[in-house]
């Protein structure tokens, strides 16, 4: 057996979307479907550089991709020493970007735990999927005066929107950013809808956002007779917060997926942030599936052990 991990390249797309399917339909894991799966390999091609794929005789079997907190190896090519080849990489990936440390979401139940425990990881906190029930009353939202608000469009330069975007998750328990060219690469795609995304801003200056939301829907989960909507994003700049200005955010991104047609809404929050959790909590939002992250200082040495 001929085996390398090497850096992603555009070209793999097709192949990583398969090791993608395959694990899904493998592994069934609760929370995660092809919908899913869609928008992280989107998210890979957009960054490059922030991903590994290993090979097994000139073939893709899996990938690692530090950002989303996967590490995903083909069902039929585990036990190959690929997930500690991965793993490796993904601490290079991780260090080059200037993290200390790495994090992979590893399910409750199945073999994730023993992997992640043999990469020297331990559990640091977990990601919530919150689920909104199709019956549950939200009310209308009702800006304070002096805030207008608009959906996404070319009066607004994606440098300034990506810089709100970033701006508004710094202090997040577990930071997150984007790059323009990431977000651009989004908003190419055919499916882009700039009417998900909402923003506000001053009446006073209403160029300069300083809140949005961002809202998609996915097809029908199984067992579902609807398609599900999705609260990707809700942001407020630090300065703008404690105004209800989240919350209004929120009240439009359930009113306006509604609108769209679907069932069950969902959002997902990391149970550090309580605050986040409190609005989504007290909207109606309730909990209904865990994913756990596990972390390790990138600093911690070469991975031990067989690996997946």
């Amino acid at each position: 057996m001929n085996a390398e991990v090497r850096p992603f390249r555009p070209d793999d797309e097709a192949a990583i979307r398969r090791v993608m399917a395959a694990a899904l339909e493998f592994d069934r894991l609760p929370g995660l479907n092809a919908y899913d799966f869609d928008r992280e390999a989107v998210y890979i091609s957009g960054s490059p550089e922030g991903a590994a794929v290993a090979l097994e005789d000139g073939v893709v079997r899996g990938y690692v991709c530090p950002d989303a907190t996967d590490l995903t190896v083909h069902p039929q090519f585990r036990r190959h020493g690929h997930g500690r080849r991965l793993f490796a990489a993904g601490l290079e990936i991780a260090a080059n970007a200037g993290r200390g440390e790495i994090n992979l979401a590893v399910p409750a139940t199945g073999p994730g735990r023993a992997f992640a425990g043999a990469m020297g990881l331990a559990y640091r906190s977990s990601l919530w999927r919150l689920d909104l029930p199709p019956d549950a009353f939200v009310p209308t939202p009702s800006f304070p005066d002096g805030v207008v608000a608009r959906t996404f469009g070319e009066w607004l330069p994606l440098e300034r929107y990506v810089a709100l975007v970033n701006n508004s998750f710094a202090g997040h328990p577990t930071p997150l950013s984007w790059t323009v060219a990431e977000i651009r690469q989004a908003h190419e795609r055919p499916d882009f809808d700039p009417s998900a995304i909402l923003l506000i801003a001053s009446a006073a200056d209403p160029e300069h956002p300083t809140g949005f939301v961002r809202i998609g829907v996915a097809p029908p989960e199984e067992g579902e007779p609807a398609t599900v909507g999705d609260v990707r994003l809700v942001g407020v700049l630090p300065e703008w917060r404690g105004r209800g200005l989240g919350r209004e955010l929120l009240r439009w991104a359930v009113v306006e997926l509604r609108s769209r047609g679907v069932g069950r809404i969902s959002l997902s929050v990391e149970a550090e942030n309580e605050f986040a959790l409190g609005l989504y909590r007290r909207t109606g939002f309730e909990p209904a599936i865990e994913w756990p992250h596990w972390t390790r200082s990138v600093a911690s040495g070469a991975p031990a052990g067989d690996g997946v």
